[in-house]
């Protein structure tokens, strides 16, 4: 593997953050890595689902992030058809690398016909990990992640390809992605794990309840995505909004139908309070989101830098307890 010197650094310590970058760090589980409590979401980077990409403005989101004391990356195998997402993280990181934790994830790809394929075998693991290490163009990550179980393999197996590419020094740390609690556990009877990833958004909050045993058992810290709902609850979706028809979302029933017309209810109130608090919607339900049981990290994708910079805004902003039982309640409504 061609190594470049820039992107090595040193695996005894995460990187020494400001005083004002420490304040909204937190430990990823029992490792010696200190994270921003946002991390930047790479998957907009591949422009499968995300409208409108360019690379220049990926790399800018990425030096956005560093500026704005994030230092948290999350890409994977399978973001882009040809690895777009780690392609660009390498340019974007060529002299910055030190100021970056890096967690990637294998076990998914797509096939010759574009079709999305889970293939968590050993040899598919090992073979992942060594191909998105060359693309990055580093000797290691910080943290490896299985993407998802393969139905087909026991997830023991799985476990034991993350745990081999631990040992091989191609990552420092193991983690696991779209995990049930059962499989938690199996996983890391086999594999310690540093983190889980679950979705969790204001809509979404079982998988994190489900997972909430074993996080606190072992003291493992869950990553959270889809907080935004693919950008539903950023409030910049208007009731009447009209989605280019190539728009993925679509797929989703939320975003379609009465489930769209509650969600609207529900933004309506957001807006409604954002406004009185001067901040907008996304940042409140950041905010809010970081107060709850069990979210360590929250996953934000960004197609640009104002997007990125308007997010870590959230960290700074402090919701009274009034307002997020509030919040709380609109969501039982709903």
């Amino acid at each position: 593997m061609t190594s470049n010197p820039q992107l090595s650094a040193s695996k005894a310590t995460s990187p020494s953050p400001s005083p004002i970058q420490a304040k909204h760090q937190v430990q990823l589980g029992n490792s010696d890595l200190f994270v921003s409590r946002i991390g930047l979401g790479c998957w907009p980077m591949a422009g499968i689902t995300s409208l409108g990409i360019s690379d220049q403005e990926s790399i800018a989101t990425v030096h956005a992030a560093l500026d704005h004391g994030i230092n948290f990356f999350d890409t994977a195998y399978a973001y882009g058809y040809d690895g777009r997402s780690d392609h660009v993280l390498r340019n974007a990181l060529q002299s910055r690398r030190g100021d970056a934790i890096i967690a990637h994830k294998v076990g998914l790809h797509w096939d010759a016909q574009r079709q999305r394929c889970v293939d968590g075998t050993p040899a598919t693991l090992i073979k992942n990990a060594q191909e998105c290490l060359k693309r990055l163009d580093t000797d290691y990550v910080d943290v490896m992640y299985l993407h998802t179980p393969d139905p087909n393999v026991p997830i023991e197996d799985s476990a034991g390809a993350i745990a081999e590419i631990c040992k091989r020094g191609w990552a420092r740390y193991a983690a696991v992605s779209n995990v049930d609690l059962e499989q938690a556990i199996r996983f890391s009877a086999i594999c310690p794990l540093v983190a889980i990833q679950p979705y969790f958004n204001m809509f979404q909050q079982d998988a994190v309840q489900a997972l909430l045993p074993i996080a606190k058992s072992q003291n493992i810290s869950m990553v959270c995505y889809w907080v935004l709902m693919k950008g539903l609850l950023s409030g910049k979706l208007q009731r009447d909004h009209v989605f280019d028809p190539a728009d993925r979302r679509l797929t989703y029933p939320i975003f379609q139908g009465q489930a769209w017309q509650r969600a609207q209810d529900l933004l309506d109130r957001l807006r409604s309070i954002s406004s009185e608090l001067g901040c907008t919607v996304a940042q409140m339900v950041i905010a809010w989101t970081l107060t709850k049981s069990g979210v360590d990290v929250v996953l934000l994708g960004a197609k640009r830098p104002e997007q990125l910079i308007e997010s870590a805004h959230a960290l700074e902003l402090q919701l009274t307890p009034e307002i997020t039982a509030q919040m709380d309640s609109w969501i039982e409504v709903e």
